[in-house]
């Protein structure tokens, strides 16, 4: 009975607590001002953007403890094209989070170069929490494309949602109280046996 009891109280607060929100990775706003964090990784360009150059902030919103993470980006292939100045991970370079948190992201991959996507560009970060800037990525409009929609979107993102402390918390509670239930039963045999 009490075993049922135990059941129930976890299957029911199972749906009465919720799970975290998933976070959500998006493409920012184009921008021609090269943030002074990257003033060294472009060289030349911390002087300012070439006529049709670009920075792409990639975006997070509801971060929470925040450690790798990766997507692919996609783009009109023929508006755009990512642009090597010879980065260390080709057109992907670090970003501070945000004004609240400077924390620069590390990158680990600047994704695989395809007909309009990047696939595969990662990273990881210190457990950050809230909205910020993941990277940013170097991009260049191709002739005679300077206004033209580059289509830019995330695809892949495998962010996941990170339960509520309360929801793991009530789990492990119930887990111990099943665990005690099944000594206890077991105690009377036990002493039976000898």
């Amino acid at each position: 009975m009490l075993r049922r009891l135990v059941c129930s109280g976890v299957l029911a607060a199972a749906v009465v607590v919720p799970a975290g929100a998933a976070a959500v990775i998006s493409a920012g706003t184009p921008t021609t001002t090269v943030p002074t964090t990257l003033a060294d990784p472009l060289g030349s360009l911390s002087l300012g953007l070439q006529s049709g150059q670009f920075l792409l902030p990639i975006e997070i919103t509801g971060a929470s403890g925040l450690q790798d993470w990766n997507f692919d980006l996609t783009f009109d292939g023929a508006v755009v094209a990512p642009l090597d100045v010879g980065g260390l991970f080709q057109s992907v370079y670090q970003a501070e989070f945000s004004d609240v948190d400077p924390t620069l992201s590390d990158i680990t991959s600047g994704g695989l170069s395809l007909p309009g996507v990047l696939q595969g560009i990662a990273g990881f970060s210190s457990g950050l929490s809230g909205d910020g800037v993941l990277a940013f990525v170097l991009f260049e409009f191709l002739p005679n494309q300077i206004g033209n929609d580059p289509g830019f979107g995330i695809g892949n993102p495998p962010v996941q949602p990170v339960p509520e402390p309360g929801t793991v918390l009530l789990l492990a509670a119930a887990l111990l109280a099943l665990g005690r239930t099944q000594s206890f039963r077991a105690w009377p045999l036990q002493a039976t046996a000898r």
